[in-house]
């Protein structure tokens, strides 16, 4: 219990983390989109991504070689092969594939159970050599407006401990929680991004975005006076 300067007890105390802020956001996620190699090029992982190449509710092998060229995964493709072998993952097919976690209303959000399935999904596909980064690398081209390509730095910058399926899901459900603050900003960027040749999703925007304002990351963050702020959990 903390007590209050005029005697009277508090029930809460609010410490809060800071919030991530990325400067000039349209600069810098163009700047990160023309030149990361996940990005640029006829073998990119966001073209293998746009293509729509791959099919929606099965993981194969072309998804692992794809996050192998240009996401630096380094993801033995051996250890994939008993998720490819399923064929179609009913835990893929029990998400609408138009799910997006921005602009899904409340009410499908809530009806269709997406926290739930999400739990689920990542239970079906982690496993011995499938940590959280290389599955949402996969899972993004499954469903690209839902899932964010998430590492140990974007949970990190996001205040979530672990890297485990619960910490994917407390990711998306936390951006998904934000979507007032973070809609409008994302959905401009999204439309500058288009204009300048590179149509990206709501999600795939706000990964990169995260990603790159890490320190350990290659790209340095630029600064100007444009800001967006994504808030930690």
């Amino acid at each position: 219990m903390v007590v209050s300067r005029g005697g009277a007890p508090e029930r809460k105390l609010r410490i809060q983390r800071p919030d991530l802020v990325v400067d000039a956001p349209f600069e810098h996620a163009s700047y990160f989109f023309s030149t990361d190699a996940s990005s640029r090029g006829p073998k990119a992982y966001d073209q293998y991504v746009l293509s729509g190449a791959s099919p929606p509710n099965q993981i194969t092998l072309n998804d692992v070689t794809a996050i192998n060229q240009t996401m630096r995964a380094r993801a033995p493709h051996g250890d994939w092969l008993s998720v490819i072998a399923e064929g179609v993952l009913p835990e893929l097919s029990a998400i609408p594939e138009d799910c997006d976690l921005f602009l899904a209303s409340e009410e499908m959000w809530l009806s269709e159970r997406i926290p739930e399935r999400l739990t689920e999904l990542f239970g079906a596909v982690l496993g011995p050599g499938i940590g959280i980064s290389r599955a949402t690398k996969v899972l993004h081209i499954k469903r690209p407006r839902l899932v964010p390509v998430c590492d140990s730095n974007v949970l990190s910058l996001m205040g979530i401990p672990g890297s485990d399926d619960r910490s994917a899901v407390a990711l998306i459900q936390h951006l998904r929680d934000q979507r007032s603050l973070l809609t409008q900003p994302l959905l401009g960027l999204q439309r500058r991004l288009a204009d300048a040749g590179y149509p990206r999703t709501l999600v795939r925007i706000a990964d990169a975005l995260i990603w790159s304002s890490h320190p350990d990351t290659w790209m340095a963050r630029r600064a100007d006076t444009p800001r967006i702020k994504i808030p930690a959990i």
